[in-house]
């Protein structure tokens, strides 16, 4: 599927956020492995690299449910921290790049696969 850069906004966001995923069960279940946050990660050179390398969370995913759970996760760890909606940006092996915030991206991926399904 490919790798998913979230920005937590700062480096004590990135490191809250990093060890929440690891520590979910849905995202071992599902594959996603959470590569980097706060100082040791980089943004991406191939998608501009507008995103803070302290304040990144990197992911990288190999399916389309991954994609979904890790989102989804975003999306609820956000919302007790009081934290606005992070800036997700979303690559894919073929070299797509989706951005925006969790539910926005969660949008159009779920939309893009529905497209790429072959009818019945």
């Amino acid at each position: 599927m490919g790798e998913v850069w979230i920005d937590a906004g700062d480096a004590a966001g990135a490191g809250a956020l990093a060890g929440w995923l690891r520590r979910d069960p849905g995202m071992a279940r599902s594959g996603v492995e959470i590569e980097a946050a706060g100082p040791t990660s980089s943004a991406s050179p191939e998608a501009g690299g507008a995103m803070g390398a302290v304040e990144t969370v990197t992911a990288v995913v190999n399916s389309t449910v991954g994609v979904f759970s890790l989102l989804i996760a975003v999306a609820a760890w956000r919302r007790p921290h009081g934290v606005t909606p992070p800036l997700v940006r979303v690559i894919e092996d073929d070299g797509t790049v989706v951005e925006g915030t969790a539910k926005e991206v969660l949008d159009t991926v779920r939309a893009r696969r529905e497209r790429e399904q072959p009818e019945a």
